[in-house]
């Protein structure tokens, strides 16, 4: 659901208010609502009854007998007889395609799920249910979030506009400056659903709006706000720093996607992490400042993944975009040389890994990553690579482990900055504490072999507890005093896959309690 260009005002407002032939939309919607009337709908006694493919079926009473009763389906004109708790009551035609389904009469499991159908075959992907906002994630670009659509919804009340997440963003910016109070905005869902798009999305309309209210005189000399956050300023001018700072606040989610979300089975950009992005606002409604906390790392993708899945982005942009001198300087070989790349899959279709690369180097220059910062970053994702490439064998006669080749720890070491005899013996014979005293105990090589995966997960957990810190470090504005604040969660939605870790316990137990 990215910004798309081109294309007039009418055609776009079609995909917000009437519809225009949605995403993988039938070439017609359900015959039952379309064309029926009031009086036909109360003549029918429609109803909706359970659908093995479909999950409901519209169906007409015909006759009710006790706890009983006799249904007509309309498709097939088959008779059933169903239990009454089976049957559900079906809406009046004027509440086809009602933008907020609290308004229905009929609010029932089967009535919400025909609305959200019928209003994304129509493409129409966010409708209101009462508070919340439904969004059915349509899986291609829509023209629906460019800086025509934003002002648009700036300024506008939730209600005298179609449902959109601009009009979520903008309630919580007015009710933050009219009642003086912090505004939070939670997206959940399940993994794929669009949590992470829409979160981008919430972050670019609020720099958007708080950001050109800040032009004044000024805006007229330079070129408007676009929507990834670039702008022309005059050297000088007090909007220089206002302008860097949203900048910045567009291009930290690209940073973090690259070091903390991965290709899954349901999802090619799958958040592996949760995070609360506090975005602070000074009296006056302008952006002085943001803050990311981060939660829940699947750092175990580091070094393991299930089948046509990847580890975190950021490994295979490095080894597909990386030049030929930073290439050798990281000791980077291919894909296909790294134990912990061989256990999913390689490309992700549609995306060029080298292209993704370019774009977080320079959301890392942008943000303020001085060359020498994102080099020392690269290579501790070389190490770790190198990590799973260090290989144990057990001694003749005895347990204990030993390294036959210690070439990729020499590589390891060499990219940390450490002695490589140092660390073979802290792997192999490790100090002990007994009692007052210190000595070595020799390792297995199940424990070396544990002990160099937790190593690596833990120095990638470091890497990316560092990375969001000084990502921080370039958002804080502490001479500039924050008076309130908009929080955006996004965090990993509910997944259940055949295969299921600790990390999925977390993740759905956290998306559970947030429900």
């Amino acid at each position: 659901m990215s910004r798309s260009a081109g294309g007039s005002i009418n055609d776009v407002t079609r995909f917000l208010s009437t519809g225009g032939g949605g995403p993988g939309s039938p070439s017609s919607s359900s015959p039952t609502f379309s064309a029926a009337s009031q009086a036909d709908w109360a003549a029918k006694r429609l109803v909706w009854v359970p659908s093995e493919k479909h999950g409901f079926e519209s169906a007409s009473i015909r006759e009710e007998r006790g706890d009983e009763v006799e249904v007509e389906l309309t498709d097939s004109q088959r008779k059933l007889t169903l239990s009454r708790e089976e049957v559900q009551r079906m809406n009046p035609p004027r509440f086809s395609k009602v933008e907020d389904m609290a308004d229905l009469t009929c609010l029932n499991e089967a009535s919400v799920l025909h609305n959200l159908r019928e209003r994304y075959y129509s493409g129409l992907i966010y409708t209101y249910s009462g508070l919340f906002c439904v969004v059915v994630n349509p899986y291609k670009n829509l023209p629906i979030y460019t800086e025509s659509i934003v002002e648009m919804y700036r300024g506008k009340k939730r209600h005298e506009m179609p449902p959109h997440i601009y009009a979520i963003s903008e309630a919580a910016y007015r009710s933050m400056l009219q009642d003086r109070e912090d505004q939070s905005i939670l997206c959940t869902g399940e993994s794929g659903a669009g949590k992470t798009e829409n979160t981008k999305k919430v972050i670019q309309y609020l720099a958007h709006v708080a950001s050109s209210h800040k032009g004044g005189t000024l805006v007229k000399n330079k070129e408007p706000v676009q929507m990834d956050g670039s702008r022309s300023l005059t050297r000088g001018s007090t909007l220089v720093n206002r302008g860097e700072l949203e900048r910045q606040l567009l291009q930290a989610n690209p940073i973090l996607e690259a070091f903390g979300n991965a290709k899954t089975v349901k999802n090619d950009n799958s958040s592996r992490f949760g995070k609360f992005i506090r975005i602070n606002f000074d009296v006056a409604g302008y952006i002085v400042g943001a803050n990311i906390e981060t939660y829940l790392l699947e750092k175990s993708r580091a070094t393991r993944q299930a089948k046509e899945e990847r580890t975190f982005h950021i490994f295979y942009q490095m080894l597909c975009g990386a030049s030929e001198e930073t290439r050798a300087d990281l000791l980077l070989g291919t894909a296909d040389e790294y134990r912990y790349l061989t256990g999913g899959s390689i490309c992700v279709p549609g995306q060029s890994d080298s292209e993704n690369f370019t774009q977080t180097m320079d959301s890392m220059a942008i943000m303020g990553f001085t060359p020498e910062e994102s080099v020392s970053m690269l290579k501790v994702i070389s190490a770790v690579l190198q990590f799973g490439n260090i290989s144990f064998m057990k001694e003749k006669n005895h347990d204990q482990a030993s390294m036959p080749d210690n070439t990729a720890a020499q590589k390891l070491c060499h990219l940390l900055g450490i002695n490589v005899l140092e660390f073979t013996r802290a792997i192999l014979t490790p100090r002990i504490k007994v009692g007052r005293e210190y000595v070595q105990k020799a390792q297995t090589k199940e424990q070396a072999d544990f002990a160099i995966e937790a190593l690596a997960k833990a120095t990638y957990e470091r890497l990316f507890r560092w990375l969001v810190h000084r990502v921080n470090r370039a958002l804080d504005r502490r001479q500039r005093q924050g008076a309130s604040f908009i929080g955006i969660l996004d965090i990993a939605g509910f997944e259940i896959f055949q295969l299921n870790s600790f990390e999925q316990l977390c993740i759905n137990y956290t998306n559970e309690k947030l429900q």
